[in-house]
């Protein structure tokens, strides 16, 4: 049986988590570090009124601070009462992996990886590279010390916001404030105040986090100059095609078929139905895997924009009768994404357009 992971690379190691922990991604904020914290936890952040513990997966040095990035994001795992945010370089994408696919034996990787397999990794899957797979959140903790870590990291971050009230931070200030328990001391001042309005945009009042609890995943894809967005949940792996065979008498969105781990997919190209022009393919073209009518196809992107787009329902808005928008006939709603629109693809109508339905009969 496969299971959806999502893929993310750390400390130059690529490594997986399952999809049914995956809360939430955002890009990494300032945080309130605690030296000394308990179970290898090294700080919390207020996530729209929540105290969120951050876990770091690498191997903690003696009194050296860690070298954080404006790349580098947090995704947040949740099972049962448990909430936890991980540091991760990059979030890489989706990939179904078969549970008898995983080793539990990683001694290869324990020096090169630099991380802390045995408390946070349950095994690997040695593919065209090899991944590291996280274990459940629960897993990493012994029975009463979740209840540790909720409890502890809330009244330290407590005490902090406490004495530090909101304000804002001269340049000055930024570039002094360099100790040990001061988050990345070593970035510039312009990054850490990059870092700092981050965690200023996390925290919320409780109204304003009822308004956006709701949310929707998205996978972003770029096609042309457009960006649409696909539900996460019907996406299950990305891939790149190596080679593709021709289906005979198929029309010219149906690039042909591959075989992916022992089940034969129809590659299919949606450009023209979203009333794009029809352009050549790139050489090692990517592709969306999705799941249609318990069926596997594979839909051609150009670019894999953002593995894991949360949209707020709230920021979704309609796409009028006369929006002169490509796509839009299949579109479910739109959403800023910086200074550009996502078009959220209703996919289902999409492929059940009668020239895009494909017949297995080859």
């Amino acid at each position: 049986m496969e299971t959806s992971y999502c893929l993310f690379e750390i400390n130059q190691c690529q490594a997986a988590v399952d999809t049914a922990y995956v809360e939430e991604v955002f890009a990494l904020p300032e945080l309130v570090l605690i030296p000394n914290a308990p179970l290898g936890v090294i700080g919390v952040l207020d996530r729209r009124g929540d105290t969120l513990p951050i876990v770091d997966l690498q191997v903690n040095s003696e009194s050296q601070p860690r070298h954080y990035h404006l790349s580098d994001s947090i995704i947040v795992l949740q099972q049962a009462d448990l909430n936890i945010g991980i540091i991760v370089n990059s979030v890489q994408g989706i990939k179904e992996l078969s549970a008898s696919d995983i080793k539990a034996d990683m001694d290869k990787q324990q020096e090169e990886s630099n991380l802390n397999l045995k408390r946070f990794f349950s095994g690997m899957v040695t593919d065209e590279s090899d991944i590291l797979i996280l274990n459940s959140p629960q897993a990493w903790f012994k029975t009463g010390e979740i209840q540790q870590v909720i409890s502890v990291t809330r009244s330290l971050a407590d005490d902090f916001y406490r004495a530090q009230p909101e304000k804002a931070l001269s340049e000055t200030q930024l570039l002094d404030d360099t100790s040990i328990t001061t988050f990345a001391p070593a970035v510039t001042p312009e990054d850490r105040a990059i870092f700092h309005q981050r965690a200023k945009n996390l925290r919320q009042s409780l109204d304003e986090k009822s308004a956006i609890t709701e949310s929707r995943a998205l996978i972003v894809v770029s096609l042309g100059d457009n960006l649409f967005g696909i539900d996460s949940n019907l996406v299950r792996e990305f891939i790149t095609i190596s080679q593709a065979t021709p289906v005979p008498c198929c029309p010219k969105h149906i690039i042909g078929a591959i075989n992916l781990r022992g089940k034969v997919l129809v590659v299919i190209d949606i450009t023209q139905s979203l009333g794009l022009p029809l352009k050549a393919l790139q050489r090692l073209p990517k592709a969306i895997v999705v799941e249609y009518q318990d069926s596997l196809i594979a839909i051609v992107v150009e670019e894999i924009r953002d593995a894991l787009f949360s949209a707020t329902l709230s920021d979704i808005q309609e796409v009028t009768d006369n929006a002169q928008i490509m796509g839009s006939d299949y579109a479910q709603g739109q959403v800023p994404y910086g200074d550009q629109i996502i078009q959220i693809l209703d996919l289902p109508k999409l492929l059940d357009v009668s020239e895009l339905i494909v017949s297995e009969s080859f």
